[in-house]
């Protein structure tokens, strides 16, 4: 899976899961701080994560991401 399905698919599970715009943030932009995401949000997210993208994150790799370019970067890396 190439890096710009990835960033689509993400954009779309925070767009149509979370009903969350996430073009007015950057990769920088903190996931609970900015972005505004709570334990329920974590979990919906993972949850599509897996059904839309075929990566399944763990509890605790999604907790060590603190930004939304982390979270992409995760994805990435399991995706491989």
């Amino acid at each position: 899976m190439d890096s710009s399905t990835i960033s689509g698919g993400l954009a779309s599970i925070f767009r149509e899961d979370l009903q969350i715009d996430v073009s007015r943030f950057t990769p920088d932009s903190h996931l609970i701080d900015e972005v505004g995401l709570d334990s329920v949000a974590f979990a919906v997210g993972m949850v599509a994560i897996e059904e839309k993208l075929g990566v399944v994150l763990s509890e605790e790799e999604l907790l060590t991401c603190n930004t939304l370019g982390d979270l992409d970067a995760a994805i990435r890396n399991k995706a491989g």
